[in-house]
């Protein structure tokens, strides 16, 4: 056999080598990378931006029914013309309560209980506190003076009381042994002795009362309870226990809040004669949940700023608690052709980027993400008249969920690069 050369020998092996060393390049290489990465991303929604804001979601059947995804078919409305107008809330005047010092002393909380605070509520009739009376001195010197004069006089009548008594006595007697008393004398007699017996007990009632004043600590002449006649719930604490007070000195102050003013102010040029006498009242933070005011009276004076009328509206309660001084805006209805629309249900509703948006069901796999205006609520919703139709479903469980699927999916598709194609 012919021997090869050993250069020839060594030239085989590095070109082998160099070929080995390649394939692990662009093979090895490559594998590596997929190894990374892992399999390949599962979008259960996919998301594709059309024209505009709008955003459509796919979202199966499976998938709906797990999330428990609801729609409800939009209603036509009606919605007469309305002016808006801008204000506040304010304490109702009739339903405010002041307590107030029956006379002169100094407070104390009841027995077993606390002087009420901010905030407590007091029930109609109930005791909040006492006064105990404050005599000065020269007070104490004049109820002593009238005291002894009392008892004194006290003790005269006691003395003419017998004797009226007696002489009565007498002219029974004679009265009944032949008519020796007339009975016109018998008369006065007795008139003289009733007389006298009123007196006495006027002057009895009269020392008791002098002299419990200056002795007595309880009762009608001693510590006097204090009682809300209206009760509500306490605004102002005017007084603390432990102070002294002078009579018609305010207390407490209390107001109920079932009731309130909607002060709403009326743009330049807006006449009250041809709006209606109700307008609906929608609280700033409780836009789901709108008021009906009754128009009780126009104010005195013009808004300074819009020089227009300031219109007052009575408002209830219903559902949450009203506060004085919250803003609110009144729609006022007034003249003129209706519009119609319909009424996007409260909880098709979903808020982001600052904007609200409803899920309008394309097809049963498919959902536009849609901006709505909220510029007219109604008691069912909120007024559109553009952008919808009577008839379009919209999702009124489920959104929010719909919401988030949507972003998870951009997520989704940006990291595997499949986003916008």
């Amino acid at each position: 056999m012919t021997r090869r050369p050993l250069w020839w020998t060594a030239g085989v092996a590095a070109v082998a080598g160099g070929g080995a060393l390649l394939v692990w390049i662009f093979g090895g290489g490559r594998a590596a990378p997929s190894r990374e990465r892992g399999p390949a991303v599962q979008v259960p929604s996919r998301t594709a931006r059309r024209a505009g804001d709008e955003v459509v979601v796919t979202l199966d059947a499976d998938a709906q029914r797990r999330v428990g995804l609801r729609t409800e078919a939009l209603q036509p409305a009606v919605l007469q013309p309305e002016v808006t107008a801008y204000g506040s809330l304010e304490a109702d005047p009739s339903r405010s309560f002041t307590l107030r010092a029956p006379l002169a002393g100094r407070l104390a909380p009841p027995p077993g209980r606390a002087w009420p605070g901010i905030g407590a509520t007091v029930a109609d009739g109930q005791v909040v506190g006492q006064l105990e009376p404050r005599l000065a001195p020269v007070e104490r010197v004049d109820l002593a003076a009238r005291l002894a004069a009392a008892r004194a006089d006290l003790e005269a009548v006691t003395a003419s009381l017998v004797a009226a008594r007696a002489a009565l006595d007498r002219a029974r007697t004679l009265n009944a042994e032949g008519k020796i008393v007339s009975d016109r004398s018998l008369q006065e007699a007795e008139a003289r002795a009733r007389g006298e017996e009123a007196r006495l007990h006027a002057l009895a009632e009269a020392v008791r009362l002098i002299d419990a004043s200056l002795t007595a600590r309880s009762g009608a002449t001693g510590s006097r309870p204090l009682t809300v006649a209206h009760g509500g719930e306490v605004v102002e604490v005017l007084v603390q226990p432990g102070e002294a007070v002078e009579s018609g000195q305010p207390l407490l102050r209390l107001a109920r809040f079932d009731r309130l003013l909607a002060r709403v102010y009326l743009a330049a040029g807006q006449s009250v004669e041809q709006m209606s006498p109700r307008a609906r009242i929608v609280v700033f933070g409780h836009e789901g949940s709108p008021l009906r005011g009754e128009r009780v009276a126009l104010a005195a004076a013009a808004d300074p700023t819009t020089r227009g009328q300031t219109v007052l509206f009575r408002v209830g309660s219903t559902g949450f608690p009203l506060r004085p001084g919250a803003a609110i805006t009144a729609y006022i209805t007034i003249p003129g052709p209706t519009r119609t629309g319909v009424v996007i249900p409260r909880a098709a509703v979903v808020r982001s980027e600052g904007r609200a948006w409803v899920y309008v069901q394309l097809g049963e796999p498919r959902f536009r993400r849609q901006v709505v205006s909220l510029d007219a609520p109604t008691p069912g919703g909120w007024f559109a008249t553009a952008g919808f139709a009577a008839g379009d479903r919209v999702v009124v469980d489920g959104a929010q969920t719909l919401l988030s699927e949507e972003f998870k999916s951009q997520i989704k598709l940006e990291d595997s690069g499949e986003y916008g194609r």
